[in-house]
């Protein structure tokens, strides 16, 4: 087994880091094992709580779900006989409604408020 030298310094650095109890009288090797057990112990815990964290974010969904187009497109009389009105991108197109790179949904939720106001209101995604 190889033999290191230690510096004073760090034989004192790990003395106090051990945490000896008044009167104990630990080795070297005593000390710096339990100085490492704390290291492991502690490293395990931020593991699990690391863990837990992750499996929680998992279980929530990113952003709330979009409603459905389908169903609001099928509740507008002008609207109900078209086909392929799947997304709120292919409705705002039907309309000509531009939508310049932002939310189609809110884009033709504005519209149908300013221009439709007798139409339902364009469902938000947290009341669906």
């Amino acid at each position: 087994m190889p033999k290191f030298t230690v510096d004073e310094d760090l034989a004192a650095l790990v003395e106090r880091l051990a945490k000896p109890k008044p009167f104990e009288n630990l080795s070297f090797n005593e000390a710096l094992k339990r100085v490492l057990q704390q290291h492991m112990k502690v490293d395990e815990e931020l593991e699990q709580l690391l863990a837990e964290s992750m499996a929680l974010v998992k279980q929530q969904p990113k952003k709330a779900p979009t409603p459905s187009p389908q169903q609001w497109a099928a509740s507008i009389p002008d609207l109900k006989g078209k086909e392929r009105l799947n997304t709120w991108r292919t409705i705002c197109d039907l309309l000509k409604i531009e939508t310049a790179g932002d939310s189609a949904r809110r884009k033709l939720k504005n519209w149908v408020k300013a221009n439709r106001p007798t139409w339902p209101p364009v469902p938000d995604p947290d009341r669906e």
